[in-house]
């Protein structure tokens, strides 16, 4: 986050010059007052901070896996010690299964009882004829392996790279119904909020601001080039707009499915993504097709959802092209 500060004007900086050599009586009460207005910007300061911290776990844990493709789980046995203790969590990415090897922590289902998940290290990796891997497993902490031979057959492993200590048991307190609710939905929506603040405003040099009336399939080049300013890096803001292209199609076909299957909450949470992602690039009319869907899944009206993810899909393919032909204007 960027702090901008305002210079004084000429007019000002010269009156408060003249105070100061006409009335050194008067100082006193200035310096005085600044170790008050010093302590407000503290404070405001770490409330930001604060701020930032939670948008970034929130947006982390709820967005993040759908949009970034990485998946978290909360540790809640001691196997993994003193790597990962219960309460961490972890971060898990998918790799090629050709890249499997020994000594990496992966997260998988065990293949017997009552086929939980687990993040154990691998001790053995075996080919097998038809292209499947056999791996053997054990958690660190225990005294041998995991009694069970695991065979993987997809074409990708899920290879844990990263742990937040303690985060899972800073919000299992929060996974109750209310306050699940909230985090659910006040919460994206407050962070849709901020994040369409922090692009849409219009700031001090009068720049424009982006128009939420766009047609769908018009990418907004002005949010665009603000979003790369924002990420200071044209690479990563080049990943991001490939990654929404390439994402969008199971995105909705993952509405689809969840439509079908009557399953609100499922379908609300990617089309949330979707709203608040398309925001971000500039593509503001497809953010409002995607936002007259999320209001429909909060409804539970299915009759009208469906209507509305017909409307969505129809200006998916314009939408992505936008996206592409963007991509394909600028340089490598």
């Amino acid at each position: 986050m960027r702090l901008r500060t305002r210079p004084r004007s000429l007019a000002r900086m010269r009156a408060h010059a003249s105070s100061v050599g006409t009335a050194p009586q008067r100082a006193a009460p200035a310096c005085a007052g600044r170790p008050h207005r010093a302590a407000r910007r503290a404070v405001r300061l770490l409330g930001n901070l604060v701020l930032i911290l939670v948008i970034t776990l929130f947006a982390g844990l709820a967005i993040g896996p759908h949009v970034l493709g990485y998946r978290t789980m909360t540790m809640l046995t001691g196997s993994m010690a003193p790597g990962i203790n219960p309460g961490d969590v972890t971060v898990a990415v998918p790799e090629p299964v050709g890249q499997l090897a020994v000594g990496q922590v992966i997260t998988y289902r065990i293949p017997i009882a009552d086929h939980r998940v687990v993040s154990h290290r691998v001790v053995s990796v075996q080919l097998q004829a038809d292209g499947g891997v056999r791996i053997r497993t054990k958690g660190d902490h225990n005294p041998g392996r995991d009694p069970w031979t695991a065979v993987i057959t997809d074409r990708q492993v899920w290879r844990v790279v990263a742990v937040v200590p303690h985060l899972g048991s800073v919000i299992r307190p929060l996974q109750g119904p209310v306050l699940r609710t909230v985090f659910l939905y006040v919460g994206p929506a407050a962070l849709a909020l901020l994040v369409l603040a922090g692009i849409w405003r219009r700031d001090s040099s009068g720049e424009r601001v982006a128009d939420a009336g766009a047609p769908a399939g018009t990418l907004d080049e002005t949010v665009t080039a603000r979003l790369e300013d924002e990420l200071g890096d044209p690479v990563g803001a080049r990943d991001f707009l490939t990654r929404w292209s390439d994402l969008l199609q199971p995105r909705l076909d993952r509405v689809e499915l969840a439509l079908d299957k009557g399953q609100f909450s499922a379908a609300r949470e990617c089309a949330l993504s979707m709203q608040v992602t398309g925001s971000m690039i500039g593509l503001t009319g497809f953010a409002s097709a995607a936002r007259t869907l999320e209001s429909a899944l909060l409804e539970e009206d299915l009759a009208v959802a469906r209507t509305a993810f017909a409307d969505l899909r129809r200006l998916a393919p314009a939408s992505a092209r936008a996206v592409r032909d963007h991509l394909a204007a600028e340089p490598a």
